[in-house]
């Protein structure tokens, strides 16, 4: 048990420190970026690059979660670099076709031919860059992976900064600082991993090809279905309530996105921990005590970041944001199901199972979908976050009834009090008064403080006990 947990949490460690700071200097530059650009082009960007993360896993086949996974369990050479050889070919593939789609779309329903072309720049860079991503995933690189998150994220910052803010290019500028960004990031993947010596057109097999489709296709819905819950509130926004309703959504979600954020630091590691210990005997067990802990570290953080939501809103954003603050509080609980059905779905893939994540993620789409349409005349923005709630509890509850059949899967009583507080906030939230607001704030560092006092004592003794060693060591 302390074996599994402690390759656990070194490698959720090692990417917490990438998330961080890429999250963070995001954070921090997302205010600028409002400043920067008007409503209309921060709304039309924003759609962009959700649109982008649609069609890399259509045009792909979703072979980037494909290749993490075939990669983690290949001990052989020859046949890591089949697989990363084969998967690359089916990413070129989607470059083309991208290609070919963009000069169709161009040349006929848009004539703003600057602004394709920095489209075409940043899906190709971003499409080359998850690549890389998922392939220093399948090959256990956490440390090269999380630099190289750090590099993009630094990189993108200074050129958007440059285009945008200096020469003024707008929507352009933004494109083209996040394609640099990228570009950056897989230089700096090529020159530590040396994975571009892995990438051979002759090692692409046909054999290998089929076993990768056969896996990766299920997963395409899968994503497909994930877009949809996460982009389709976006689309319907901007179709009935305009580009500017959207920039507020889109602001609006900076806050359950740090949430979700930390849980996918740990994500990442679980995949990976999942598949590795999947034949363990006390398998069911361990199961369970990660769960709960994960659901109390970030029920947490959750309860933190809505104690300072409101000041966020304050401090950070522009007047005519400040509605996103509304949805915020719906959002970070739908988040909380988000996460507990994205840790089941850690499960499907570790057991090879991507058909369930595929089936489960459409019927939440579809829940989505339909709550959004029949609200959004009559709520606004409240159909967004109220169908996307809906739906993440929907899926969370399928996949629960469908896990507990193979697997003994039971939550801990304190995680109710948890959810207790959790639910306190949220609707204290909508109480705007400055006496609740300080209230909560302080409640949020409490109960933050409280519940991981016990984790980060854990982890300064290691740290502590590990610098001794060296240092005894070094004597």
């Amino acid at each position: 048990m302390k074996g599994r947990s402690k390759s656990l949490i070194k490698n959720t460690s090692i990417l917490a420190f990438g998330t961080l700071c890429t999250k963070g200097i995001m954070f921090i530059m997302t205010p600028l970026f409002t400043r920067w650009l008007t409503v209309d082009e921060y709304g039309s960007f924003d759609l962009l690059i959700t649109y982008t993360s649609l069609l890399i896993p259509f045009l792909t086949l979703a072979s980037g979660e494909a290749v993490f996974r075939f990669l983690i369990g290949e001990d052989s050479e020859s046949k890591k670099t089949e697989i990363i050889s084969t998967v690359f070919f089916m990413y070129g593939f989607g470059a083309c076709i991208e290609l070919m789609g963009s000069i169709i779309v161009g040349s006929f329903f848009y004539t703003n031919i600057c602004i394709v072309l920095a489209f075409d720049l940043y899906f190709l860079t971003e499409l080359f860059y998850n690549f890389m991503m998922m392939a220093m995933r399948g090959e256990k690189r956490t440390d090269i992976y999380t630099l190289g998150s750090v590099v993009f994220v630094l990189a993108l910052s200074f050129f958007v900064g440059l285009f945008v803010f200096v020469f003024d290019l707008g929507l352009v500028g933004i494109l083209l600082g996040y394609s640099i960004g990228n570009i950056c990031a897989i230089f700096f993947i090529l020159d530590n991993s040396k994975i571009y010596k892995m990438i051979k057109l002759k090692e692409c097999k046909a054999g290998t090809l089929k076993k990768i489709s056969k896996y990766s296709f299920p997963l395409i819905s899968n994503s497909v279905s994930w877009w949809i819950m996460n982009v389709s509130d976006r689309s319907l926004i901007s179709f009935f309530l305009g580009t500017n309703f959207n920039a507020i959504y889109a602001v609006a979600n900076k806050v359950p996105s740090l949430c979700e954020s930390f849980f996918g630091i740990f994500h990442l590691s679980w995949q990976q921990n999942a598949t590795e210990t999947m034949s363990d005997k006390d398998r069911d067990q361990y199961y369970c005590n990660v769960l709960n802990n994960m659901i109390s570290i970030i029920g947490s953080i959750c309860i933190l970041i809505l104690g300072i939501n409101y000041w966020f809103f304050v401090i950070l954003f522009e007047n005519e944001y400040f509605e996103g603050y509304y949805q915020a509080p719906v959002l970070v609980l739908a988040v909380i199901f988000s996460m507990l059905s994205q840790f089941i779905g850690g499960i499907y893939v570790a057991h090879m199972e991507s058909e369930k994540n595929g089936i489960t993620t459409i019927i939440a789409a579809m829940i989505n979908v339909v709550i959004n349409l029949l609200l959004i005349k009559k709520c606004g923005l409240y159909a967004a976050s109220i169908s996307t709630l809906i739906a993440y509890f929907s899926l969370f509850v399928i996949r629960y009834m469908d896990i507990k059949k193979s697997i003994k899967i039971r939550f801990h009583k304190k995680n109710y009090l948890l959810f207790a507080l959790l639910f306190y906030i949220i609707f204290s939230s909508y109480f705007q008064r400055t006496t609740i607001n300080v209230i909560n704030l302080f409640l949020g560092f409490f109960v933050f403080g409280y519940i991981n006092a016990g984790y980060t004592k854990q982890i300064s003794k290691s740290y502590i006990k590990r610098r001794n060693m060296k240092i005894n060591g070094g004597s």
